[in-house]
């Protein structure tokens, strides 16, 4: 989670009486919306509606187009909505392929999560304050907001392949600490193994078989995404980025750059200017 790159934002805090509804499309962003009171419907073409209750909360980690309405006909019911979104950038982290589509968490398991409880309460809180910077302490956390739904889904949804399983895998867990507290490191099949305590060819079979990339795969996939972060968030020369992610020359690493985002290394930095 720790090469994660993104920007939170509360675009919406808004109290709604019945009938009323309104559509959530942000192409390139991810979403969430928080039910502070009240209730309503998430309507997902193609999908069974999904009813959500005051204390709820709904998370989108890619852009689902979606409809949000008020439950029933009936006039006179208040329903209070905190919306926000968030910018992955241009190249996604690899971590949000493996999300699914959304993340509902109702107020039920919130309330036996007291870490999660606190956060719900403040962004409900300070939505509701009017005092000076509020919008930046809404955003601020927000984004603490997502690192808790990552945790509560790594923690309480069974993933049986992907990321997250082997994030919760007791072996495999330990060999992806260890490279991303150094990413840089010369890593190979046989030092990932030995972090997982298992022989290189158990480790590599289970790996490839749960992650569904190979080792190596998965260690140049991450190397490209925190090193194109560095090129846009940082003014550390391209040799020097390429020698922190494991590459020994800038040619050895632009090459590898191109090959993963169909652009050259110097060209995405430009980008961002």
């Amino acid at each position: 989670m720790a090469s994660m790159h993104f920007d939170a934002n509360i675009y919406l805090h808004s109290q709604f009486c019945s009938p009323w509804g309104m559509k959530s499309d942000n192409p390139g962003l991810g979403s969430f919306h928080v039910i502070a009171y009240g209730n309503c419907l998430i309507k997902i073409e193609g999908k069974p509606d999904l009813v959500l209750n005051a204390g709820d909360l709904v998370f989108f980690p890619r852009n689902t187009p979606h409809r949000i309405q008020n439950q029933t006909h009936a006039d006179d019911q208040f329903t209070t909505l905190i919306c926000g979104s968030y910018d992955f950038g241009e190249k996604q982290n690899p971590l949000l392929g493996y999300l699914p589509e959304l993340i509902h968490v109702s107020a039920n398991e919130i309330s036996k999560l007291p870490w999660f409880e606190s956060l719900f309460r403040q962004i409900v809180n300070e939505a509701e304050s009017g005092t000076d910077g509020k919008s930046l302490i809404l955003d601020k956390l927000a984004e603490i907001l997502f690192i808790y739904v990552l945790r509560y889904f790594v923690q309480h949804k069974p993933n049986e392949k992907g990321l997250l399983a082997a994030l919760s895998d007791k072996q495999l867990s330990l060999a992806l600490a260890a490279f991303h507290s150094d990413i840089g490191k010369a890593w190979t099949v046989e030092t990932l193994a030995e972090q997982a305590n298992m022989s290189r060819s158990a480790f590599s079979n289970y790996f490839s078989e749960l992650v569904q990339l190979t080792p190596m795969q998965y260690v140049k996939q991450w190397r490209m995404q925190s090193a194109y972060n560095a090129l846009v968030a940082t003014k550390a020369s391209i040799l020097s980025i390429a020698l922190d992610h494991g590459y020994q020359s800038e040619a050895a690493f632009s090459k590898v750059f191109k090959k993963q985002f169909s652009i050259t290394p110097g060209k995405a930095r430009r980008q961002q200017l």
